[in-house]
């Protein structure tokens, strides 16, 4: 049964910090249109970058090369160069979007990226055209950059965050949509959202409290709505409007100064991925596939070759003594071989430093499964030995799956490799994950490790699959040293 919405009022104080950074407010007025990607203050700021670039070459040349560094044409063609470049690529990627921040500035990895980038093209220039720079001088710089990018953000974010009035909004869709995009514009930290109301054509039974409390009205009555609630932006879900009513209503918000976004429920799409087109005219998202061939996976391929071969040579000294121990432990092989699915569905043998009592499989005991679903993790597993647990803790027990990855079996980075039986157990969907290498680290170590159920571990592994780029893997090799030296989750 479904009961008709009627206008309400709203008393909830919805002033967290939120997300959906796709249309916001200038400051000029209470319902201002949305704030253009390069407005008076992303110039401001881009002057400011640019001079605080200017004062860090002199720094640094002054400094690191000395008086002689202002007579030298080549330092002066690479500082000022540099500067330049710096400067148009930040412009180029679009990195001054200003917005009300009030936490951290959501374009600082976009900043940083383009200061490694300058600062490696000027490397290469120095060596191409044979130019002695001191490396010292281009360390300095870069350093410099970066510090100074950080500390202007920083300030910059404080100032905004004390004078930052909240956007307030309505969100026009179903249930299910307009509370995943509530919580959305409650989850990012750089813009502040104070979520008004829904408003729905239709209350669907045992609808939550919170939707019933904060339901305004039908999606005819927005106009009035927006005027109550004194709305600087509406968020439409996909679907919640259909074509026909959708463009005059949108024409109606923009005439009350009322700006209007579309959530498209793209939530385990990266963004990278989406972009804005239009045919004849008519707007249209677009959503690339992920690249399943071609120059990245050539040089994914390459980075696990090189990566994991430097690595075995680094390691080959803790695994000599890995294997040494778990001899002298029990007297057992050190290597455990076991069979897991790999891509396309294809069993490869495992390799993995053993950290069970030998015949582990065949001991009769009490296994308890911590996990719902059919992935078998265990708290205080009795089969573990000594040393096996220390292995399992230092993530050391891994380092044998580098000769995996030089076999071309495994991905330095990838979703993990399960056992025959786990993969048979899992839902049909679960197999899409086996559409790339499996990995030595992936998503789900670095957001967890094993405390991640098999629900969320599908999700993240889905997430990889369905996204997969070389920056992401860069991202989470990153991010899996502080995760092993923290021994997150390991067991």
């Amino acid at each position: 049964m479904e009961n008709s919405v009627s206008i309400a009022d709203s008393s909830d104080d919805d002033g967290a910090a939120g997300a959906f950074a796709l249309a916001v407010p200038s400051n000029e007025s209470g319902h201002g249109s949305i704030e253009p990607p390069r407005s008076r203050s992303a110039k401001s700021l881009a002057l400011l970058d640019l001079g605080l670039a200017i004062v860090i070459v002199l720094v640094a040349t002054a400094v690191l090369v000395g008086p002689s560094g202002f007579r030298t044409p080549s330092v002066l063609i690479l500082g000022f160069g540099g500067v330049a470049a710096l400067s148009a690529t930040l412009w180029w990627r679009n990195a001054y979007v200003v917005s009300q921040s009030v936490e951290w500035d959501g374009n600082v990895s976009v900043t940083l990226t383009s200061i490694v980038g300058v600062v490696f093209a000027m490397i290469a220039a120095s060596w191409l055209f044979q130019l002695e720079p001191e490396r010292a001088w281009q360390f300095g710089l870069a350093v410099g950059w970066m510090s100074a990018a950080l500390l202007t953000r920083f300030i910059l974010s404080r100032a905004m965050s004390s004078n930052a009035d909240p956007v307030k909004v309505v969100v026009a869709g179903n249930t299910g949509d307009a509370l995943a995009t509530r919580l959305a514009l409650r989850a990012d930290p750089r813009t502040t959202y104070k979520v008004e109301g829904f408003v729905m054509d239709h209350l669907d039974k045992d609808v939550p409290e919170l939707v019933s409390r904060l339901a305004l009205g039908s999606i005819d009555q927005l106009p009035h709505v927006v005027k109550r609630a004194n709305a600087d932006l509406v968020v439409v879900c996909l679907g919640a409007i259909d074509a026909e009513r959708f463009a005059p209503l949108v024409r109606q918000l923009n005439v009350l100064g009322v700006d209007v976004a579309l959530s498209t429920g793209l939530s385990n799409v990266a963004f990278r991925r989406v972009s804005l087109g239009h045919i004849s005219g008519r707007p249209l998202v677009r959503v690339t596939a992920a690249p399943k061939a071609g120059w990245q996976l050539a040089v994914k391929r390459a980075v696990d070759v090189i990566g994991a071969t430097l690595l075995l040579i680094a390691a080959s000294p803790i695994m000599v003594l890995t294997s040494l121990a778990i001899r002298i432990e029990d007297g057992g092989a050190a290597i455990y071989q076991q069979v897991r699915v790999g891509k396309g569905g294809t069993p490869f043998k495992i390799l993995k430093f053993r950290t069970m009592f030998v015949d582990a499989d065949k001991m009769v005991v009490d296994l308890r499964n911590d996990h719902e679903g059919p992935v078998f993790k265990m708290k205080g597993d009795p089969r573990i030995t000594k040393v096996g647990r220390l292995l399992r803790k230092t993530s050391v027990d891994e380092l044998p799956q580098l000769v995996n990855i030089i076999r071309g079996e495994m991905s330095l980075v990838g979703p993990r490799p399960l056992p025959v039986h786990e993969v048979e157990a899992a839902p049909i969907e679960f197999l899409d994950r086996h559409a790339v290498k499996p990995g030595l680290t992936g998503r789900w170590q670095v957001s967890g490790r094993s405390d991640t159920g098999f629900k969320e571990l599908d999700e993240l592994d889905r997430w990889y699959v369905d996204n997969w780029s070389l920056g992401q893997d860069l991202e989470i090799l990153a991010r899996t040293v502080p995760a092993v030296l923290l021994a997150r989750g390991a067991r």
